[in-house]
């Protein structure tokens, strides 16, 4: 079972259960020698957490098809079309197959098959090359796979203008089209071989080589808040909006770096900042800015929360008049354009706000000038800054790895460049790296609100963002 530990992202046992379904239900034909076989298979695994069974795994029908939130700290995979390409391990590396998996997170076709253990959720498909589709033996091939949605990243399509047979000599990238935001997007690699008929995954040599087994994970970062006792006034003036800012933006994903320096048959790196093309247009500032320097990341609108001010209808209504937006509010109501109805469950009293982000790195300047990743503000029906904070990054001495750092430094057609870079992590001065959640605020659930813990900011002298890890691996992130 040595195989077993390159995938240490996926838990070991729902591993061994793909692969006894794989043995036990594969029919394939192999015959030894140079003969070919008529069948082959490997598996294609999504890692996500929170999968929903009930009501359909990924599916949120009040939403528009090209937006899912981030409604919790585990969030489901919601895409629809899962891309796939197998190049052979050499220069120059041809393609000998490819193809879409289509409607992947519907429970309508079960194209994929959700998969749930304590320690990690996803879902998983098996794949089928049969005839001419298959690999040949004694060969070493490289396996891409994207999951993503329809119509998103200014509608993307990965492996665009490749058919088999042709050379692969590009790297994929995604780009934000300006005035849109980034959205939930996956993508890995996996080295495969075959060996007596059958694909497996490791060296080309055959040393530690297991069933094939192609992983895919997030590659975008994520944040949000959750808040309940938001001051009505601060410092006499009406409190209309909460806004965080970032000071950095990324507008491309470079779907690289899956694989490190210290190993080139581990495809499962972390710590990785993989984004490129930094944004210029600012459309927000931070406080005491005479101009726009920062990016909105997310704005909560407390009208549309607290709706009905009778004095002036774009400011919240403090319905018992206690000074603070909160339970005691019988006029509370979600957000419905953002969050239509059935889209996430909160209690009565309490505001949130959530956004995918891509990966970006920070240099030098950054803590050398005092500059934030990430400042939240209160701003008045005008748009002014009425009070922020400087919000700092919770335990960021213990998240001190070195990053891998990917680029494109020839374009896509250069090949990608993973260099490792010194973690220069600040309280408030940090980079954003992909699949981790940067949460102020527990939301466990995106459906069930028992034991979540929104931020009180009657109280809160200092917001503290808790990065999680790899935002799938626990059930919840707890804000202090």
């Amino acid at each position: 079972m040595e195989h077993m530990k390159r995938f240490k992202h996926i838990p070991i046992g729902i591993i061994i259960t793909m692969i006894i379904c794989i043995v036990g239900c594969n029919d394939v034909q192999t015959e030894l020698g140079s003969n070919p076989v008529s069948e082959q298979q490997f598996i294609v695994a999504v890692e996500s957490m929170g999968e929903l069974f009930t009501g359909g795994e990924g599916v949120i029908a009040p939403l528009t098809s090209t937006r899912r939130p981030i409604s919790s700290v585990a969030p489901t995979q919601t895409f629809d079309k899962l891309s796939i390409i197998i190049v052979e391990y050499q220069t120059p590396a041809k393609i000998v197959y490819k193809h879409t998996i289509d409607n992947w997170s519907s429970p309508n076709n079960m194209a994929s098959i959700p998969w749930s253990l304590e320690s990690g959720q996803g879902r998983y498909a098996i794949v089928t090359l049969s005839g001419n589709e298959c690999l040949t033996e004694g060969k070493s091939y490289m396996a891409y796979a994207i999951g993503y949605q329809s119509e998103t990243f200014g509608n993307f399509e990965p492996f665009s203008g490749f058919e088999v047979g042709d050379v692969y000599n590009r790297t994929e990238v995604a780009s934000v089209p300006l005035g849109g935001s980034a959205e939930e997007i996956f993508a890995g690699a996996e080295m495969f071989l075959v060996k007596n008929g059958a694909i497996l995954s490791g060296r080309s040599d055959g040393a530690n080589a297991g069933q094939g087994v192609l992983i895919a994970r997030r590659q975008v970062a994520g944040t949000f808040g959750y808040f309940t006792r938001i001051p009505v006034m601060e410092n006499g003036i009406s409190v209309a909006k909460l806004r965080l800012v970032a000071t950095r933006r990324n507008q491309t994903i470079i779907f690289g770096g899956f694989r490190g320096l210290d190993d080139a048959y581990d495809f499962s790196k972390d710590n990785v900042i993989n984004g490129m093309n930094p944004r210029t247009d600012y459309d927000a500032r931070l406080a005491g800015s005479s101009y726009n320097n920062a990016f909105e990341v997310y704005g909560i609108d407390l009208n549309k929360w607290f709706p009905g001010n009778p004095q002036d209808p774009r400011l919240p209504y403090d319905m018992n008049n206690d000074g603070y937006l909160d339970a005691e509010d019988t006029n509370w109501q979600t957000d419905q354009k953002m969050y239509p109805q059935g889209t996430i469950s909160l209690p009565r009293g309490t505001i949130f706000g959530e956004k995918f982000w891509i990966a970006v790195d920070m240099t030098q300047v950054n803590p050398d000038l005092s500059i934030p990743t990430f400042q939240m503000q209160l701003l008045d029906a005008d748009g002014h800054i009425i009070k922020y904070w400087d919000v700092v990054l919770q335990d960021f001495e213990s998240a001190g790895e070195n990053r891998t750092l990917v680029s494109l430094p020839n374009g896509v057609e250069g090949r990608t460049q993973i260099s490792q870079v010194e973690n220069l992590d600040t309280e408030t001065c940090f980079s954003i790296v992909r699949n981790r959640l940067y949460a102020m605020g527990e939301k466990n659930h995106s459906q069930s609100y028992g034991e979540d813990v929104p931020v009180d900011l009657s109280v809160a002298d200092v917001l503290v963002l808790n990065a999680n890890h790899e935002w799938q691996i626990q059930n919840s992130i707890i804000f202090n």
